[in-house]
């Protein structure tokens, strides 16, 4: 720092402007991260046998399902954007219309949320025809009016 420019703030203001460029000693925190590791139930291997149970059980690929995990929250089971919940970021509102009864909270647990997203997904699929790239675009803004119009609403869990 130029000597006019300390001298004009204080006596002290040399000694804070070059402290200042001292890198910071390095700390350990205490607190976990935001994305630590998650508990074992939801390893990435559970995670894994998960999305194979429920796409077996509602018929959409395993790729497909995988697809949009990875693309909404990147297997983080305890992912949060606003109103979006969980591995597959499904509304609380949306989980209750597939029949979840719980707390948003709940959809935090890898299973639950697979359970209930993957149900809807199941319905982007068939409202996509059958194409991952429309089930994907389909799951992420909503469908209802889609499948309306097809006259899938009771297929798809809608009504």
């Amino acid at each position: 720092m130029p000597q006019g420019k300390t001298a004009a703030l204080g006596p002290g203001a040399a000694r804070i402007a070059t402290a200042s460029l001292a890198p910071a000693p390095a700390t350990r925190s205490a607190e976990p991260l935001a994305f630590a590791a998650t508990p074992s139930t939801s390893g990435r291997g559970e995670i894994d046998r998960l999305i194979g149970h429920y796409s077996h059980l509602y018929g959409v690929p395993v790729s497909l399902v995988r697809r949009v995990v990875q693309r909404e929250s990147t297997f983080n089971p305890k992912a949060r954007n606003g109103p979006y919940w969980g591995l597959m970021q499904i509304r609380h509102d949306t989980a209750r219309s597939m029949g979840y009864s719980g707390p948003a909270s709940g959809l935090l647990d890898a299973d639950t949320n697979l359970r209930y997203a993957v149900k809807y997904l199941r319905g982007a699929w068939l409202v996509g025809g059958k194409n991952e790239n429309a089930a994907i675009r389909h799951y992420s803004r909503g469908y209802y009016y889609e499948a309306k119009r097809l006259g899938l609403l009771e297929e798809t869990g809608l009504r």
